[in-house]
């Protein structure tokens, strides 16, 4: 069964990390007649990725939100994105994410520039801004997956480079059950990463491949600002925390950054095809 979600960005008041997060939250009384009496509560947990601190408390959830009011042990309030509905663990990644990713950058930048409403000039801009993302999340989890699944020596990188995926616990019940126990549950947490937070993803591509996302400075120092854009464009249709209409993208901007996607899906494929030095 899929889970049901919502997307928050919390700063840890124990350490200060920033927390960019994907977390369970109680599913809305779709039997409801009304969308305003479709809004639940129950209790709630959060834990810090810097510090492994698991914060306490309760979530409201509704349409469009679910609000975290965490007690213990530190009282403060995370509003994340409208709930829906998470990875569904049934899913199968292409064969092939590499020519798909670059089928979507191709299509993509040719729509770059196309007409916008008169009072959002850069609405469809942002459109193919946030699909080359998807595009790129896409490329980079089924990517990853694949070759979890279909190399041992991957997983074992993986596991014994990474300390929250190294940290998994498989009972010896579920091994003499299963001997892919263990393949089955790292490829079930690395379903619910989040692609788009580069941070992460280029540390699990080093543990697993012993090599990065970039193959250049120059396409990191494009793609992690427009990450954080990403957010603004997809939730709040290209306007900041402040309301304020972002300008950044124009066409330039729009095919420089879809370049930088293209040349880190490319280094990616390079990377993961070739014979790997374990």
């Amino acid at each position: 069964m899929q889970d049901f979600t919502s997307h928050i960005y919390w700063e840890c008041p124990e350490c200060g990390h920033s927390n960019d997060q994907e977390v369970s939250v109680p599913e809305l009384n779709f039997s409801a007649e009304n969308t305003s009496d479709m809004a639940v509560d129950d209790q709630a947990e959060i834990e810090c990725e810097g510090c492994d601190t698991v914060y306490m408390g309760h979530v409201w959830v509704n349409a469009g939100e679910a609000v975290f009011e965490l007690e213990d042990p530190h009282q403060f309030t995370v509003h994340g994105d409208m709930p829906m509905y998470g990875p569904d663990e049934d899913y199968e990644p292409p064969t092939d994410p590499h020519s798909i990713a670059l089928e979507s950058f191709r299509q993509l930048t040719i729509m770059v520039g196309a007409p916008s409403p008169e009072n959002d000039p850069q609405f469809t801009n942002r459109l193919i801004f946030a699909g080359a993302v998807s595009s790129l999340e896409a490329c980079l989890g089924d990517t990853l997956i694949n070759a979890v699944r279909s190399k041992a020596a991957v997983r074992d990188e993986l596991l014994k480079n990474n300390q929250k995926l190294g940290s998994i616990s498989i009972s010896a019940a579920e091994l003499a059950a299963n001997p892919q126990a263990v393949t089955l549950r790292v490829v079930h947490d690395l379903k619910a990463i989040l692609y788009h937070n580069l941070e992460v993803v280029n540390v699990l591509y080093r543990d697993a491949f012993g090599v990065g996302l970039f193959p250049s400075k120059d396409q990191s120092d494009i793609l992690f600002p427009a990450m954080r854009k990403r957010h603004d464009c997809v939730h709040r249709n290209g306007c900041d925390k402040e309301g304020n209409k972002l300008t950044d993208f124009d066409d330039d901007y729009v095919r420089s950054t879809i370049d930088a996607m293209i040349a880190v899906v490319d280094h990616v494929e390079d990377a993961t095809s070739e014979d790997l030095p374990f």
